[in-house]
Parts: structure tokens; sequence; C-alpha cells
């Protein structure tokens, strides 16, 4: 969406030129606008993304995450089939008919997508 806005519209692929990517958790350096996964060991949510975390920063939000389903694969899941709510495969062991899963996200607004 257009800087400052945090309602998710669209896909990477169907972005309007100047959208950025919006989440809740965004690096709290200015101007960044990569997801925050480090902050100090045992606090909470991330702060810093892994350009801007301090050397003392850990990654607090990988050892929560949710794995792919796939046997033996330690990659974060992003692929359901549409109108399932839970991540169960990464991109590599998706299942044909799978797409992105968006946690509370509304569908893409472009006609005819399905993400």
């Amino acid at each position: 969406n257009h800087e400052g806005e945090r309602m998710r519209r669209f896909c990477a692929q169907h972005k309007l030129p100047g959208m950025l990517k919006v989440a809740r958790n965004m690096c709290e350096r200015e101007g960044c606008n990569t997801l925050a996964s480090y902050n100090l060991e045992g606090q909470g949510k991330g702060k810093f993304c892994w350009k801007h975390k301090a050397k003392d920063m850990v990654d607090v939000v990988a050892k929560n995450r949710k794995k792919c389903e796939h046997a033996g694969c330690r990659t974060i899941p992003s692929f359901n089939f549409k109108g399932e709510r839970l991540r169960r495969f990464c991109s590599q062991h998706k299942m044909p008919g799978m797409v992105v899963i968006f946690k509370n996200k509304p569908e893409c607004e472009h006609a005819g997508c399905n993400v």
C-alpha cells in the first residue's frame, strides 16, 4: 500500500507504482520497509530487520515460527489451498493448486488474482 497505510490491498505482482510492503512489525529504522525479526534475547516482538539489528540482538521471531510440513524441511511455510487460514508448505514443497496464505489479509484487489 502507500506509505503510512497499514491495510494490505494488492499482492507483489499487482501492486501499483509507489506502493510499499506493509505489515505490523516493520523495522523501526526510519525509511526501512523490511519485517522486523531482531530484538534483545528474551524480548517479545522484533524491532529491527537483519540489516539494522544491533550486535547483541537475536532473531526473536524464528524460534516461534511454524515449519513446512514436508519431512525434514525447516523453511517457514506460506502456502495452503485457497480459503484455508493455516500455512502448511513452503514454495518448494507446495502442492498443485496451493496459493500464498496471508494471516488476516484480504485478497488482492486486482481482478482475477487469487493471492
